[in-house]
Parts: structure tokens; C-alpha cells; sequence
């Protein structure tokens, strides 16, 4: 075989990854739901990287370990549910070994390697860990404890061994305040039009991204809520939640800081002269790449004052941070807000925290 004829065998394996992410894949309200009707979110691995950083220091206990099995959970739960990996000996470990190599770069994972326990990846390594520790506990019917060694910028190497704990199979995600089932899309993620793929990444004009299932975060976040947090004074004064419990608003605080760390620290170009401007903010940022977005944006009596209704599901908490931040970036004010829940969503109303702006 000659290479034109490698690159095209090359580009014909990877249109056809690219259909069946489109297959799999569908998008409502700003949401990308698989076949499952579960949430996924597409990330930025630098955006994912910024935040989670800026999420850690919104928490005054590490929880690199706590992302890992959040990971974990997830992607066991969705292996089991689906059946994922290929039974039967008849080149059992080969046939795994193709079916996860598949699994990895549809998603944007990078490439894992069950005999060598190495991942070529760029997307964060304890997410990436807890991907391969529920890999690995599924292929052996065990559990294990894992150890994890970023080499470089995108290599990662494991240390698994036994666990002599006996552990329940990972239930479904757990149930938050703002928790609802997802609903069915009719039609593929225009963005994924824009997806091409680079050794085992995914890849937006040059910029790697990933999809990641959203519920990996609600069993984060349902984790958190026992955790205090650092988040100033001034802003649990400014941001009011009456309708959350403790653990759930300090969550949801943990991330809406964070979310504004992540837009204030960045270029995006966030410009907000009316109500108008909204719109197009929310569907290139928010809505294209599955963060949800407002079904209703009203300006409010005061001068750069406004209410969202938003819809609930797992997305919800990053979907309130992103618009807080974007309203903080476009008027370059500190924010106040509101949010409150309203029969089957939630009412956010943002201001300036300052009376005389």
C-alpha cells in the first residue's frame, strides 16, 4: 500500500468516526444528548484545565481523587448500561483493546493502552484515570486501586493493583436540586461539522477538545456539597439562592466562581450593549457546544439588568456560571444575583452589585 493510499484509508476511518459521533449524537436546547438521553458536554481541554483549577482553589480540600472517581462511576455506570465491551474469548484481549481505541478517539480521549497502562491524552489526567480504572476494573472483574503519572504535556502512565474492598456496581448519577431527565434531540450538533480528528484527539480550528459525560460533574458536585468552600464574602452576600440548601448552593457558588474566572481570565470577546446582544453570545458560546442555554431572556427595569429562565439538568450549574460570567465580562461590573426556582425551571435575575451602576 502506497501512501496516498494510507491517507486515504486514514481520512475514510476517520469521516467514518466523525458520522457516527453525528449518529450517536443529538442537540436540544442547547444541549448534546447521546442515545442514552444522557448529557455530554463538549470542552475546550484548555477551558477544561482553567476551570478546574480555578474549581479546586474555590474548595478548601484537594479533589484530584474525587474528579477520578466521579470519572470512574461514570463511565462504568455507562459501560455496564451499555454493554460496551465485547464478550466471548476468541481474541478477547485484542477485540477489547480495538473496541476501546475506538471508544477513546470518537470522544477525544486520546488512546489508552490496556497491556502497557499508558494513555497518549491531553484531556486532564484524573478524568483520563478514572476512565482507565473503570476500564480496567470491568476487563478483570475487579476492584483496583489506582496510582497515575502525568510523563508529559500528554502522556500518562497508571499503577494498578488490587483492592480487597468489595464495592456495589456504580449506581446512576445521584440527584441534585436542579436534576431532570434530558430530552431527545431531532437533529446532529451543527458543531461537530466543525470536528476533525489529529492522531487520537479531537481538534475545532487547531484547539483540542473532548466530549465529556456531564454526569461525571453531578457526581462531582454531589461529592462537594460536604466540603466548605473559599468563595469571598461579598460574593455569598451578592448571590443569593434561596431555594438550594447548603451544600447545594456552595456548589453552585464553588462553580459559578470558577466559570467567572475562567471568562475573565481569558480573550473571549464578550460584548453586551442590549438585551439583544444575548442572544448571539449564548449560541456561539453556550448553545453549540452543549451548555445548555436560557428558553427566555428579559431586560430587567434597571440599566443593565436581566432575567433568564433557564432549564434544569445536569448541566444546569455550569450553564448559570457561564451566563454570570458573560454578563460580569460584557459589563466589565461585579455581579449580584438571584436565582430561584420556578415549578419545572429556574428564574436567574443578574444586576450590578454596585446600586449606582
Amino acid at each position: 500500500m502506497d501512501s496516498m493510499d494510507r491517507t486515504e484509508g486514514t481520512e475514510h476511518h476517520e469521516n467514518k468516526v466523525l458520522n457516527e459521533l453525528r449518529a450517536e449524537f443529538s442537540c436540544t436546547h442547547g444541549t448534546i444528548v447521546d442515545g442514552a438521553v444522557r448529557q455530554w458536554i463538549l470542552w475546550n481541554t484548555t477551558d477544561l484545565y482553567a476551570w478546574w483549577h480555578s474549581f479546586e482553589d474555590q474548595c478548601q480540600t484537594p479533589l484530584g481523587r474525587k474528579l477520578m472517581n466521579a470519572c470512574a462511576d461514570q463511565e462504568e455506570y455507562m459501560l455496564k448500561t451499555d454493554n460496551l465491551l465485547p464478550n466471548g474469548w476468541f481474541r478477547r484481549a485484542k477485540r477489547q483493546q480495538d473496541h476501546l481505541d475506538h471508544r477513546w478517539k470518537k470522544y477525544g480521549w486520546g488512546r489508552y493502552s490496556v497491556a502497557q497502562q499508558t494513555a497518549q491524552s491531553l484531556v486532564f489526567a484524573p478524568m483520563v484515570s478514572g476512565i482507565a480504572l473503570a476500564t480496567n476494573e470491568l476487563l478483570h472483574d475487579r476492584r483496583q486501586k489506582i496510582e497515575w503519572h502525568q510523563l508529559s504535556q500528554n502522556t500518562i502512565r497508571f499503577e494498578l493493583k488490587p483492592d480487597a474492598n468489595v464495592l456495589p456496581t456504580a449506581p446512576p448519577p445521584p440527584s441534585l436540586a436542579w436534576s431532570r431527565p434530558a430530552e431527545v434531540g431531532f437533529s446532529s450538533p451543527p458543531i461537530f461539522d466543525e470536528l476533525a480528528h489529529e492522531g487520537a484527539g479531537l481538534t475545532i480550528g487547531g484547539e483540542t477538545v473532548c466530549l465529556f459525560p456531564a454526569d461525571a460533574f453531578t457526581r462531582l458536585f454531589h461529592t462537594c456539597r460536604a466540603y466548605p468552600n473559599s468563595v469571598s464574602q461579598e460574593r455569598k452576600d451578592a448571590w443569593q439562592t434561596p431555594d438550594l440548601d447548603d451544600g447545594e448552593r456552595s456548589v453552585l457558588l464553588m462553580v459559578v466562581a470558577s466559570m467567572a474566572s475562567l471568562v475573565n481570565n481569558g480573550e473571549r470577546p464578550i460584548y453586551i450593549e442590549s438585551q439583544a446582544s444575548w442572544d448571539p453570545l449564548i449560541q456561539h458560546y453556550l448553545a453549540a457546544n452543549g451548555w445548555g442555554q436560557p428558553s427566555s431572556v428579559e431586560a430587567l427595569g434597571s440599566k443593565h439588568g436581566v432575567r433568564f429562565t433557564l432549564p434544569a439538568g445536569s448541566t444546569f450549574p455550569f450553564l448559570v456560571g457561564w451566563l454570570v460570567a458573560m454578563w460580569e465580562r460584557g459589563h466589565g461590573k461585579a455581579s449580584k444575583f438571584t436565582l430561584v426556582s420556578k415549578e419545572d425551571c429556574w428564574r436567574l435575575e443578574v444586576d450590578s452589585r454596585l446600586a449606582y451602576n
